[in-house]
């Protein structure tokens, strides 16, 4: 009998991903998902960059250089996550915030607190 873990195991090895270019920094290497971020990074030249970059998902580490275009091009794409994740921040704030209202409308319209328990 195989167990569940081997089942897991063979179906991850037996994914095949895309490899990212050279330019595609914001995919990984090893697992080939999009959760690269920058740790490092500093300029060798006035046309290339050194960057660290590590996986989120996987912790792989490489270490690139880069031309200015290309390191445009990843800065973008991290700005474009960054709003991305500002986004989905607000909207479950939005609805914590709701959600805290409404128990202290429902705890007011029963009278289950006073003003002593402020």
């Amino acid at each position: 009998m195989t167990s569940p873990d081997a089942n897991w195991l063979s179906r991850v090895l037996g994914r095949r991903r895309p490899r990212p270019v050279d330019d595609d920094l914001h995919a990984c290497a090893a697992c080939g998902l999009d959760f690269v971020n920058p740790v490092d990074w500093e300029p060798v030249t006035p046309e290339a960059w050194w960057m660290r970059l590590r996986c989120g998902e996987c912790e792989v580490y490489r270490e690139v250089t880069v031309t200015n275009a290309v390191a445009e091009r990843f800065d973008l794409e991290l700005d474009r996550r960054a709003v991305s994740i500002h986004r989905a921040l607000a909207k479950l704030d939005r609805e914590r915030m709701v959600e805290q209202v409404e128990a202290l409308i429902g705890a007011l319209r029963y009278d289950l607190i006073e003003p002593a328990d402020f």
